[in-house]
């Protein structure tokens, strides 16, 4: 079985740029969760919304729009880290 630290050992710098990405747009869905739960906190603790499946989607959902948007900026920033390594060798 493959570890998360043995993957993270073999990843490409463009797999790394994603990743770290991905995790930047997740900590992104996690604030505003955790604004929402500060500012409505009588709301939010409503029977309806027990679950924490809520949550989750919101993060999700937050997460897919960031990497959604900003993929053009990354994929921007993969070709301009990817000619000036070619540029240095």
């Amino acid at each position: 079985m493959t570890t998360a630290v043995a993957i993270v050992g073999h990843e490409t710098q463009e797999q790394k740029a994603r990743r770290l990405f991905d995790e930047m747009a997740r900590n992104i869905g996690r604030e505003a969760v955790n604004h929402l739960k500060t500012m409505y906190p009588t709301m939010l603790s409503e029977r309806a919304f027990a679950s924490k499946s809520w949550e989750l989607s919101l993060v999700n959902t937050i997460r897919n729009d960031v990497n959604w948007r900003m993929r053009p900026l990354l994929m921007a920033m993969i070709a301009m880290h990817n000619e000036w390594e070619q540029e240095q060798s």
